[in-house]
Parts: structure tokens; sequence; C-alpha cells
């Protein structure tokens, strides 16, 4: 019996060192987690070097631009991040820290320094061939028809605007205190993000008779009711294709990468394969052949076998010509459904526009759209599209616009982004404080001329004096009832 206990005594002190020493290991490793992205779209930037500075110790961003390190010392105070077409960035590491979360912004830079590769086979123009060829099999508008559910966010920031000069402006000084009082200025304000919208709607779609129908179900707009606003939201003016030949921005026509002549237009090099998901993809790099032309830059991942697009990232070279645009991006991405045909699942489009100069006041929009429950060539799509009166038709249900939090919660696509969140915060704030209501509704009387008070209307009050020689000096007062 004693030896029983001093054996079971032994075991547990045994079980003590084992946790002593674990916990002691534990708490000498290091850790750094991180997430790299671009910082003009926000979007990461999947398959980046992150190198710890003057060692070997390295590794990739994953698909989703993420990356962790496990370290039993840090290796140097410096983490190097490189990426064809950016900017090289240095993060600095506080060695006395344990962990450390890092968000990394890179900034563009060009996709010619690094990307020049020479063989006796251009297998960048290889692989460009080669999408071009399949094109037909991969391009979403060969179905006879489709639909999916579609998830659309606006945003807007305004930028470069001194907050601080138009709070001395007396009758906008309440307003200017009432914003100021809801930015984060933790990590200095750049931009002020301003205005959000979202939206979700059931797209249909046919091809031969082309007909289109589009059920908007719920739409965000943070207090403005108007339909035709609402129906900006949905998806049925969305025709950007990047398997097009040529893709639209704004009033110009630019010449796709993918494009069947892309050749003339566009240098192409493969720089990298990746192995993602069991799936191999080639990394395609393309940047114009000529300065000046309605052309992009950027990079795209193309799926070995099928040669369909998974990711493509296209942005305005310095040399573009485009009025009041100083940035662009347009980000797609696709996912595979079924196990063979390539879909659309994710579009973004972040415009930077300066009208009156790069350094002026200005805004940023940031548009993204997501895409789930996918149908293609299906009887369901044509019994849907059956009940169009016209070619083209969008319907707004009635109770679109008075969905709840617990709704949106529920039903988005992706979580809201947190400068997203506090936008919303922020217009809720100030539609609910008595000083930007009266605030508005006196820009509201001295543009229109009325003002209403009860169940009664005053005004034009352009028109409570005047005067001209044959009458001299005239008051009038104006009454009337809604």
């Amino acid at each position: 019996m004693l030896k029983s206990f001093m054996n079971s005594k032994r075991n547990y002190l045994l079980i003590l060192v084992y946790l002593g020493i674990a916990q002691v290991a534990s708490a000498q490793q290091k850790s750094i987690t991180g997430v790299v992205k671009d910082i003009h779209s926000e979007e990461p930037i999947p398959f980046a070097s992150v190198q710890f500075k003057n060692s070997s110790i390295g590794k990739l961003t994953d698909s989703a631009g993420t990356f962790i390190f496990y370290l039993n010392e840090w290796p140097s105070d410096t983490l190097q991040i490189t990426c064809v077409g950016y900017q090289p960035f240095n993060y600095f590491i506080d060695k006395s820290k344990v962990s450390l979360l890092a968000s990394i912004n890179m900034e563009r830079g060009t996709f010619n320094e690094g990307a020049q590769i020479r063989t006796k086979i251009n297998k960048g123009l290889f692989v460009w061939r080669k999408i071009v060829e399949h094109k037909p099999k991969n391009d979403r508008y060969r179905f006879e028809n489709f639909s999916y559910e579609l998830y659309n966010k606006l945003e807007l920031d305004l930028k470069n605007i001194n907050f601080e000069k138009l709070g001395k402006f007396k009758p906008l000084r309440p307003i200017s205190e009432l914003i100021n009082a809801n930015i984060d200025t933790a990590e200095g304000v750049k931009y002020l993000p301003s205005y959000f919208t979202e939206a979700l709607s059931d797209y249909y779609y046919q091809k031969n008779p082309k007909k289109r129908r589009e059920i908007i179900k719920a739409a965000n707009t943070n207090g403005v009711k108007n339909e035709s606003v609402i129906k900006l939201l949905g998806g049925m003016d969305q025709v950007v294709n990047v398997y097009n030949n040529f893709i639209p921005v704004f009033d110009k026509q630019f010449i796709s990468p993918i494009s069947d002549n892309g050749d003339y237009y566009y240098n192409y090099n493969v720089i990298d394969t990746q192995l993602i998901a069991g799936n191999r993809y080639f990394h395609l790099v393309f940047t114009p052949r000529r300065k000046g032309g309605d052309t992009f830059e950027g990079d795209c991942w193309v799926h070995l076998g099928t040669f369909a697009i998974q990711r493509m990232n296209l942005r305005l070279g310095n040399e573009a010509n485009v009025n009041f645009v100083e940035n662009l991006s347009l980000i797609q991405e696709y996912k595979m459904i079924d196990d063979s045909i390539w879909f659309l699942s994710k579009d973004k489009f972040v415009a930077d526009f300066s009208p009156v100069g790069k350094d002026k006041p200005g805004f940023i929009g940031r548009k993204t759209t997501t895409y789930k429950n996918v149908i293609v060539n299906d009887s369901s799509v044509l019994k849907e599209l059956s009940k169009n009166k016209t070619q083209e038709e969008i319907i707004t249900l009635p109770n679109a616009s008075s969905k709840g939090k617990e709704f949106w919660l529920a039903t988005r696509h992706e979580p809201l982004s947190k400068a997203e969140s506090g936008i919303i915060n922020m217009i809720d704030t100030l539609t609910n404080a008595p000083v930007f209501q009266n605030f508005t509704k006196t820009i509201k009387f001295i543009g229109t001329g009325y003002k209403d008070i009860g169940n009664f209307q005053i005004g034009p009050w352009m028109n409570w004096m005047s005067s001209n020689g044959w009458e001299g000096f005239r008051l009038r007062f104006d009454l009337g009832t809604q």
C-alpha cells in the first residue's frame, strides 16, 4: 500500500514537472500574426514574401494575405515584406513583446521591377494564349441562364478636408464638433468615412432572348428612402467582365489584359506558381507595352488546366488619362462551383477622385459586390424571368428599406469593416442629434424658401421683402397648409 502511494506521488510530481517545463517553454515562445493588404483597395495580398531581415526565416502570405510565425527568439528587429507591384515594406519589431499583431499596408510600386524573366520560351505569352483559347468555356455569359443572390455595399470617404478650419465657420461649428466626436484618431486620420449603403437582391439572367430581373429584398440607405437611389445599389448595371475585350472605366473603354489582341498592348510574365487547396495556379503579371494607352497594369492568378481566372487585380497606371481620377483599383475573384464551373464570387471597385487637384479636397468611392447561391442553366431561373412584363425589370419589395440590425447581421455576405460600422454609427448619431436636425432644416429653408411649422408652411422667404421705384418698399408674408 505504501509502495502504491509512493508510485502515485512520483507520477504526480512528474506531471507537475512536465507542466512546468511546458509553461516555461510557452512563456519563452514568440509569435507574430499579420495580414498584408493593398493600401488603396484594402484587399489582402496573397503570396507576398515575409522575411526576417538578415536571416533565413521567412514565408509567403497565404491566399487570404495572412501569415503567422512561432519562434523561440526574434531573429531580427525588422520584418521585410516584398511583392511584385508594390514598394518594399519594413515592419519594425519591438523585441520586448512576446506576441505581435501586425496590419501591413503596401504602397503601390511597379510591375516592371522583378517581373522581367528571360527565357527562350515566353511562358507569360503562352499562358495568355491559353486564357484566350479557353475564354468561351470560362466566361459566365456562356450559360443560357443563371441566377444568384447579390450583396452590394457602397462607401464614400472624404479626403484632404481640414475639419479644424471647417469648425471655425460658425454655422457649421456644431456639425463639425459632432463629426469630430465620432472620428477615431488613434492612428491618425487620412480620410473621413462619410457615407455607407448596402443592398441584398436576387438577380436573374437569360441569354436568348435577353432578359434580366432583379428583386431587391433589403436596402440599408442610412436615412435615404428614395426608391431610385435603392435601385442604383442593385446589380442590373454592373457590366464589368474581364473576359470581354474591353472594360469600361467611366467614359472610356480600356483594353482588357485578356483581350483577344492583348499581346499587342501588354507584356506578360509568369513570376510564380502556387498550390492552393489542391489546385495549381500561375501568377501572371501584365504591364502596358506603350505609355499613355487605355490599358491597365496588374496581375492575375490562373487555374492550371481550365486556364480560368481565379483572381484579377487591375489598376490604372500613372500614365492613364481619366478625368479627376487619381487612383483606381478593380479586383475580381472567382470560385469553382460543381467541381467544374468557375463563377464570379466577388467584385470590388475603388476610385480615388481629386476634382480640383491631388492635394485638394476630394473623395474615395468603394463599391464591393459578392455573389452567393449561384444557379446555372436551370428551369427555376426561366420560371422567375417569365414574370417579366418588359425585357428588364427591377422590383423593390415593400419592406426592403425597413430591415433591422439583426437582419443585416444574419444576411450580410461578409461582416462590416471597422470603418463601415463607424459610418453607420456616425450617421445615426448625426441624424438623431437635435443640432443636426436644426441645421438641415435651416439649409432646406434657405435652399427651397419654405419652412414647415406643424401643419402649416411659410414661404418662400425671398418674396417677403421687395422694393421698386414705383411701389417703394413692400412686405409680404405667405402661409399655407400642408
